[in-house]
């Protein structure tokens, strides 16, 4: 029996190859993998090679924490349709919008927003997932693969819901000297001004120093609204995993800060404490307006 669908894996990526068993078990594998990914999206059509072709490259490439995609057939059907819609593909496209778009009313709803805004970001996701940028290929291609390309889509949609908020209001940056809150702002108001610079130019450090994931869960979270259950549905995890996540980016943040602020001030430490304690004691607000001020910042010298 010949194998070609394995030997495409094989070729791409050898070490993952021999791990997958006998290459006709898996040949016959890769076989019904393609098939159910085909059966997903009737009138779509791409050769099951091409699809495996697709497989093993991320198989090769992979480099994330969570490891090389898993050979499933979630991950098929995700492929098998972004590469009939990187090729323009019509009825890829379309059920594409149908299975993957309607997420995004949903993803939006916390943020009370207009239709016709949200009707925009809808429209602007779709444009960032499916267009090429350049010689970069459609986003799409990249994101499918894992089975998640759902929660994808909702991130996507959050962040430029988030943006095209941002880039409306025209947001001020945070100058050197401004009191970093607002006189409502509880908990910042109770920061002594000593410390207000210090700990502005800390906190931007550490969220900028932050993995990726910690930032992104951050700004969704208490910048985007995104509830706890929605992220878990994004990133495809359980809703304590989600809580864990949450709570050690929090306080990564806030160490690096505080560490920030001690070495710039040299202030007691019984001081630090008591601001940082006022502070996290207040974490919803604070994380909010500072994250915010960050985010601020970020997008005007990406727009200069």
């Amino acid at each position: 029996m010949g194998t070609p669908l394995y030997d495409r894996v094989a070729a791409a990526a050898p070490e993952v190859a021999r791990g997958l068993g006998e290459p006709s078990e898996v040949e016959a594998r890769l076989a019904a993998i393609c098939a159910e990914a085909a059966a997903a999206w009737p009138g779509v059509a791409v050769a099951p090679a091409d699809v495996v072709a697709a497989f093993a490259e991320k198989l090769a490439a992979d480099a994330s924490a969570d490891g090389p995609p898993p050979l499933a057939a979630a991950g098929a059907v995700e492929i098998h349709l972004a590469i009939a819609c990187a090729r323009g593909d019509s009825a890829a496209i379309a059920a594409f919008d149908r299975a993957y778009l309607d997420v995004v009313p949903l993803a939006l709803a916390g943020m009370k927003l207009p239709q016709a805004t949200v009707d925009d970001v809808r429209a602007a996701v779709r444009d960032k997932l499916l267009l090429a940028d350049g010689a970069r290929p459609p986003r799409v291609l990249e994101y499918a693969g894992r089975g998640r390309l759902r929660g994808l889509v909702q991130v996507t949609a959050t962040r430029t819901a988030i943006d095209r908020i941002r880039l409306e209001e025209r947001e001020a940056e945070l100058p050197a000297g401004r009191d970093l809150a607002a006189p409502t702002d509880v908990a910042l108001s109770l920061i002594k001004a000593q410390y207000r610079d210090a700990f502005a130019e800390g906190f931007r450090t550490a969220v900028t120093a932050a993995s990726r994931r910690d930032r992104n869960l951050l700004r969704l979270h208490f910048l985007g609204g995104v509830t706890l259950d929605q992220l878990a549905q994004m990133y495809g995890v359980h809703r304590a995993t989600v809580v864990r996540w949450l709570a050690a980016a929090r306080e990564a943040v806030f160490a690096a800060t505080r560490e920030h602020v001690a070495g710039r001030l040299r202030a007691p430490a019984e001081e630090l404490d008591e601001m940082f304690d006022l502070v996290k004691s207040r974490v919803e607000l604070s994380v909010e307006r500072l994250l915010a001020s960050v985010e601020s910042v970020e997008s005007s010298r990406h727009t200069r």
